[in-house]
């Protein structure tokens, strides 16, 4: 490999491994210590948790991908076609330490990266029944959000409306730390609720995490491959 490409290998293989260790220690520190709180509290956190990790992780997945993508195309021989590339690429997946077997592995590595997306879809329903618990609450997704919300008197919208940020701070401009708890409190079974989807989401969130990771790792051993 050229000193360009053994850079871009380095890069999204330490990207990959960066982001899985920053998805990871949400599910072995973060969720733990909200589940110990009242979901009064630990849903204006969560929320302000899923905000801030909509901005960073995705992006972090797409620069990974692409890298090994990438990687993974330029080391596909120039006289295939795009079909016979691919295939090629396929089947050198178990044939490491071959022309075929670098770009397989740069295409698992970006295929693995990648696949948070779809892993996020399937989380979408524990996520958005927390942000519908903490806006039903009078929970905000920021420190900030809760004063526009409150001076715009918006209050109770549906996680799709608090997603795209109806009636709260812009989402990039916004750096206000979390509320510190919603404004009304909640019940017994609304806490253990609450820590149910919070478990949920707990072991959800550590798959992202190891698909992240083992596509660092895949992308590792193909460039020393």
């Amino acid at each position: 490999m050229t000193s360009l490409k053994s850079a871009i290998a380095i890069a999204s293989s330490s990207i990959a491994l960066t982001g899985a260790g920053g998805i990871a220690a949400l599910s072995l520190f973060d969720i733990p210590e909200l589940q110990s709180q009242p979901a009064s509290r630990s849903l204006s956190q969560i929320r302000w948790l899923f905000s801030r990790g909509s901005h960073v992780f995705p992006s972090v997945a797409f620069a990974a991908g692409t890298g090994f993508l990438y990687l993974a195309y330029d080391a596909v021989p120039a006289h295939l076609t795009a079909v016979q590339g691919l295939t090629h690429a396929l089947r050198g997946v178990s044939m490491l330490g071959t022309p075929a077997g670098r770009a397989g592995s740069f295409l698992l590595a970006g295929l693995l990266a990648l696949s948070i997306g779809p892993m996020t879809q399937v989380m979408i329903p524990t996520n958005f029944r927390l942000i519908e618990l903490n806006e039903a609450k009078g929970g905000s997704r920021s420190e900030a959000s809760a004063k526009t919300a409150k001076a715009e008197g918006v209050k109770g919208q549906s996680a799709l409306d608090s997603v795209d940020g109806k009636g709260q701070t812009g989402q990039f401009s916004d750096l206000s730390g979390p509320q510190e708890e919603t404004a009304e409190g909640t019940s017994k079974a609304e806490d253990e609720e609450v820590k149910g989807l919070l478990e949920k989401f707990k072991w959800l969130n550590a798959g992202r995490a190891v698909l992240l990771a083992a596509g660092g790792v895949v992308g590792m051993v193909a460039m020393v491959g």
